[in-house]
Parts: structure tokens; C-alpha cells; sequence
């Protein structure tokens, strides 16, 4: 195998063997297909995230290449991909799809050290491990490993860092390699076809744009960092400090819950900041972050914590109250159980149907037409004794008065025992049984009010039997509505959650913040979001609450949507975003986009007004058109055909 290495830095000249020079191009001339996609933080006190980077092109499905390590105070693991006769002393990144052999392929890998200097081996080996070894000078600060090879064999390519060198654990920060220019490998399916150079529509916008997760997960949103590469902007991940999906990955290790609360965002993105400056010889000259649920949360954690991380932000379904949150699951859950029984719900999943169903029937018309969508829960006024039995025994048609008195309970939400104090908001009408998706078969509350997996124990039943009590054995129906409170707030509450309404310096530095939020979401209570805005509202300068909500609309806005479950779906019109999950409009422009919308803000200084959403159906064709209003105001029907927005208008409740 032919490899040729050279060693892009701050400065010209030679080092030992490695050629050093700037880049020859500028970001224009450049593919922007890099896709920073997996950070990992360490769990030390050090927090140094370990990551990958994925290859996007138009068309084609996201393709990472495996194996990566990046950033981490890096200890070989036993199944690094060391092949027989090699040194220990090294770790390695493996690209999946094979090389062919006769082609040329471009090869980077980006590396540092924490301190002082270090000199370390790189070779990259093709599927015979035929290959140079280059020996290359490190420092602090980044260096670009430009590797440029032909193949002898047909087969996945290897590059190692650190054989036959003599270094320790803590010497080396890495990120990860990734192909580069001119990729073409054969291969249907997932692989990538061709990576594109530079075009028209793939030149760099010189923004990036991080992409939020969902849940306590690890996976990264591929199809949102797709749609931002194909946008032409650098896209950003991160699985947050940990691996799956289980709250257990912070037992023993405490530091791993401000990683995922926080810091795995701030440290992934001024990572992402430094490579994207390395390889495109400019900065970024926009930021940006976007997401729903726990990507809602991390977006307003940044504009809390780390105010200049991001210049504009879309934060969608946040749950950013978020200790609390997981109190109203356990709240739902006892509400739905006989005392001490685990075994029996007293309103069965099926149930919920039945009043979604009702309470639809008599609040849909409060904006005006019948269209199966609540515009505004707030106006409706549905009475569940209606649904009451008329006879003391049960039936699917019909409530008992157990099941009335837990529902009724769950409307009402969490309190603290002591003060009567709302721990967190109760749910919406209409999100009970909000159905998201055809196929759902856990409708609205029946998804969180228990553990899917285990549906004896409350939802995130973890979080406060490790994060909070560290007690494997602890008993749900032993927690003190009052007392418990405090411990949460001590242990785990300051760092856990994004409630800090001052946004003072983020405002400062002239960031905008998008929030989004679904009526019917049955996750995330509603009305929290609008807690949240209030908050920040009531935080501003000005003598009278117009003059506050003109201060605070000029960095902020919140949409309520309506009809719309968690984050996505639901009966209402809820794609409006190419920029979280399951949202991506008919249309990519200001109006119809909110990632479009935010740009335009951040960059132009026009900020948004009534967006418009849009229903589709399994064809993506448009069945109806509805206005997005800027929070407090509410679309009302003012005439015209029913499923075009232009009928609808903006106006104060």
C-alpha cells in the first residue's frame, strides 16, 4: 500500500518526517461533508470526550465509520483492533467499507496531547496490514494527520496511532478518522456511493449546527444531521457521556450526570469548533443547536450554562424541569395503582382512548372549525364525569369512579404534601390518549406512566432509586411527597436541571432561542413550557408587562402547537422543522422551517412570526395547513377554505 502523510498545523516547516503545512483551499473550495457525530466523556475529572466522525452525501444513507476514539485520555482497550505481530501499545480506527484495491483514498486523523510535547507513531495498514509507519511531533493544540492512500488489497483499511511508540494513558487526545475527498466505494445499502467535492449546493455555509438527543439514550439523530449536512452546514453530536439507553450508567459514577446534563454538550462543541476551524481554515461563523425532548433540554441547559456555545437555538419539547418531570411519572404511576399494588392499573391503557376521544368531540371547535385537533386545551371545559358508569359495575364505554379520580388526579399533577404546591404541572386535555403515530400501542399517558419494559415499576424508577437514594431496594410507595422533595433538590437537582430563567448573557451575546412545545404532549407536561417563558418574562426590564414581553420576544420565542404529542406527531400539524425529529416540512423556507426561521434571525435580524405547520399524510401529500403563533397568542378561523393557514389569524386569547 502507497501512504503518504502530511501534517496540517499553526505554522510551516518540517517536523522529523511529518510534512507540516496550512490548508491550501478555503472552506469554499472544500466538501462539507464532515459530520462530528459521537462524543463520549470519559468518567474522569478530567471529562475528555471520546468521539467519531460520519460521512454524509446527498442521497445516500448516514454511514459511520466504526470503531472511533476521539478526545479521551485514552487506555488501549482489550478489543482495539491490534492484528496479530502488532504492538499493544497503540489503539486504532477501522473504516467499514472496504477499499478497493487500485484506489486512492484520503485519510485524517486529529491529534493533541494535553501538555508539553509528545512524538507518536501513525500508520495506516490496508486489509493485507501493509503499510509506512510516520513518526509526527505533537502539542496542545490540534494537528491535522492527512493520510493519502492507495490500496493494494481489496478490504477495510485500519489507521493506528501510538504503535510501536512509548506513551501512557493520558498522553494522547485523538479524533477519530475520517475520509475525506474523493471517496468511492462500491456497495448498495448503507455505504456511501460517492462522497461529493465541492458544487454548488455542497459548499459550507460556515455554520454548525449540533443536533440534540432524546430520553437518557446514547444514539445520535442521524437523519437530522443529514438534513443539516445537505443544508451545507457542519453537523455536531453527542451520545453524551455514555453508552445505551439504561440510567444505571451513572452508578459509581456521578460526575457521568453532569455529562449528560451538560458538559458532554459544551465540550463536544468546542471540539467541533476547533476541527471545523482546523479543516476549513475558518471558524464557524454560526452556531447553532436544535432539539426536542432531552435535545430540548440540552438546548436550554446551553443558554443557561454556556451561553456562548451557540448563537441560535431551537429547544422543542424541553423537559427541562427535569427531576420533576420524573416525579410526575412516579406521581401517574401510584395515582394508577391500589395502594401498594403493582400488579393492577385501575385505568387500564385502553381506557385512555375513551377520553381522548371524548374530550376531543367537545373542545375541537373552540378555534372555530371541526378539524379533530384542540387548538387551545386551556379553552376547553370537559367534565369527566361525564364518562361516569351508571351502574357501580365497570365497562369499556364507560369510567368508574376509581378510574375518574385517578385521571382526574393526573390532570392535576404532583404536589408537595406539605405546602399544596404544584411540584410540576399537570396534563392537557387531549393528551391522555393522543394517539402520535398509526401504529403506537401505547397511546398518550400509557407510554410513561409506567416502564414499558417493566410496567410494575413507575417510569425512570432509576433515576431516584440511584441517582437520588442509591438504593437498588428503594420503594416507590414509601416516598414522602414533602421531605423526598429536598433530597432530590440536594442531591442531584442544581446540576440536573435547566429551570434558571436568567438569560441574561446569552441574550448579552445576542443569542436567539426558538422553543417549541405540543399541547398534547404526553410526556412533558404543556404548561411547563409556558412556565418556563413566563419565567424568563417576568425576569425582564420594563416597567409594564408589554414593554417585558417585547424585551424578552427579541431573543425569545415560543411556539404552542397544537395537536401535537411529544415532539412529533399526533392529530394537528406538526411538520414544521428539518431541524428536529420527525418534522421535516413540505417546504424549507422561513416560513415553513423553523431551523430556516432561526437562521434568518441569527443572521439578518428578521425575527420569526407565525410559522406555518403542516399535516401530511403517509405521502407526504398536505391535508391541511395551520398558523404556528408566537406565544401568548392562539390561531382563530376567520373564513375561507379549512385547511389553509391564510384562514386562520393570530390573535390574543
Amino acid at each position: 500500500m502507497v501512504a503518504d502523510l502530511h501534517q496540517h498545523g499553526d505554522a510551516f516547516g518540517v517536523a522529523g518526517s511529518c510534512n507540516r503545512r496550512r490548508l491550501g483551499v478555503s472552506a469554499e473550495e472544500l466538501p462539507n461533508g464532515i459530520v462530528i457525530n459521537v462524543i463520549v466523556l470519559a468518567p474522569d475529572a478530567q471529562y475528555k470526550p471520546d468521539a467519531g466522525l460520519s460521512l454524509v452525501a446527498e442521497g445516500v444513507d448516514v454511514f459511520e465509520i466504526g470503531g472511533m476514539i476521539a478526545n479521551e485520555k485514552y487506555a488501549p482497550p482489550a478489543e482495539a483492533l491490534v492484528p496479530t505481530g502488532s504492538p499493544t501499545d497503540c489503539f486504532a480506527f477501522q473504516q467499514g467499507p472496504a477499499m478497493v484495491a487500485g484506489q486512492t483514498y484520503t485519510y485524517s486523523v486529529y491529534l493533541k496531547v494535553p501538555s508539553g510535547t509528545k512524538t507518536i507513531n501513525i500508520s495506516v495498514q490496508d486489509a493485507g496490514n501493509a503499510g509506512p509507519v510516520h513518526s509526527c511531533a505533537l502539542t496542545t493544540s490540534w494537528q491535522r494527520f492527512v493520510m493519502t492512500v492507495t490500496a493494494t488489497q481489496t478490504g477495510a483499511v485500519k489507521i493506528f496511532v501510538g504503535g510501536n511508540s512509548t506513551w501512557t494513558a493520558g498522553e494522547v487526545d485523538a479524533w477519530g478518522a475520517q475520509v475525506e475527498l474523493g471517496l468511492q466505494t462500491p456497495g448498495p445499502g448503507g455505504q456511501i456511493d460517492y462522497f461529493p467535492t465541492t458544487s454548488a449546493a455542497q459548499v459550507s455555509t460556515r455554520r454548525l449546527h449540533m443536533v440534540g438527543n432524546g430520553a437518557y439514550s446514547s444514539n445520535i439523530y442521524y437523519a437530522q444531521m443529514a438534513a443539516r449536512i445537505r443544508a451545507g452546514d457542519v453537523a455536531v453530536g453527542t451520545d453524551t457521556g455514555h453508552q445505551g439507553s439504561e440510567l444505571t450508567f451513572a452508578v459509581g459514577h456521578p460526575e457521568r450526570i453532569v455529562d449528560f446534563a451538560h458538559r458532554a454538550v459544551h465540550e463536544s462543541v468546542l471540539a467541533a469548533k476547533s476541527i471545523a476551524n482546523l479543516y476549513y481554515g475558518a471558524a464557524p461563523a454560526f452556531s447553532y443547536f436544535s432539539g426536542c425532548s432531552t435535545g430540548g433540554y440540552q438546548a436550554l441547559m446551553a443558554a443557561q450554562r454556556h451561553p456562548q456555545d451557540f448563537d441560535g437555538i431551537i429547544a422543542g419539547d424541553p423537559g427541562n424541569n427535569r427531576s420533576n418531570l420524573n416525579l410526575a411519572f412516579l406521581w401517574n404511576f401510584l395515582s394508577n395503582h391500589p395502594r401498594g399494588d403493582n400488579q393492577h392499573q385501575i385505568v387500564p391503557n385502553e381506557k385512555l382512548l375513551l377520553i381522548n376521544r371524548a374530550v376531543v368531540a367537545s373542545c375541537d371547535r373552540t378555534d372555530g372549525v371541526a378539524d379533530g385537533v384542540i387548538n387551545d386545551p386551556r379553552s376547553c371545559h370537559f367534565e369527566l364525569q361525564s364518562l361516569k358508569c351508571r351502574k357501580d359495575g365497570d365497562a369499556p364505554d364507560c369510567l368508574t369512579g376509581a378510574q375518574i379520580d385517578a385521571v382526574q388526579r393526573m390532570y392535576a399533577g404532583p404536589k408537595d404534601a406539605r405546602t399544596g404546591k404544584a411540584i410540576y404541572p399537570g396534563y392537557t386535555l387531549g393528551s391522555e390518549g393522543v394517539v402520535a403515530e398509526e401504529d403506537d400501542t401505547l397511546p398518550g399517558w400509557s407510554g410513561y406512566w409506567a416502564n414499558p419494559q417493566q410496567p410494575t415499576e413507575p417510569q425512570r424508577a432509576d433515576f431516584l432509586r440511584y441517582w437520588v437514594f442509591n438504593d437498588p431496594h428503594w420503594d416507590w410507595w414509601k416516598f414522602n411527597w414533602g421531605s423526598d422533595i429536598d433530597v432530590i433538590d440536594r442531591t442531584v437537582g442544581t446540576v440536573f436541571n435547566a429551570t434558571s430563567t436568567d438569560l441574561h448573557e446569552f441574550q448579552s451575546h445576542r443569542g436567539k432561542l426558538i422553543m417549541f412545545m405540543g399541547w398534547q404532549d404526553p410526556v412533558g407536561a404543556a404548561a411547563e413550557a409556558i412556565n418556563y417563558y413566563d419565567g424568563v418574562e417576568a425576569r425582564a426590564s420594563g416597567s409594564t408587562a408589554s414593554e417585558r414581553r417585547k424585551q424578552t420576544q427579541s431573543f425569545l420565542r415560543l411556539y404552542m402547537v397544537p395537536g401535537m404529542a411529544h415532539c412529533a406527531g399526533g392529530p394537528g400539524a406538526t411538520h414544521f422543522s428539518t431541524a428536529t425529529r420527525d418534522s421535516e416540512p413540505p417546504v424549507s423556507d422561513a416560513q415553513h422551517d423553523m431551523a430556516v426561521a432561526l437562521q434568518e434571525w441569527v443572521e439578518r435580524g428578521v425575527a420569526p412570526d407565525a410559522l406555518i405547520a403542516t399535516r401530511l399524510d403517509n405521502n407526504r401529500q398536505a391535508l391541511f395547513q395551520r398558523p404556528l403563533c408566537v406565544y401568548p397568542k392562539v390561531a382563530r378561523y376567520r373564513g375561507g377554505p379549512t385547511e389553509a393557514a391564510t384562514s386562520f389569524a393570530c390573535v390574543s386569547p
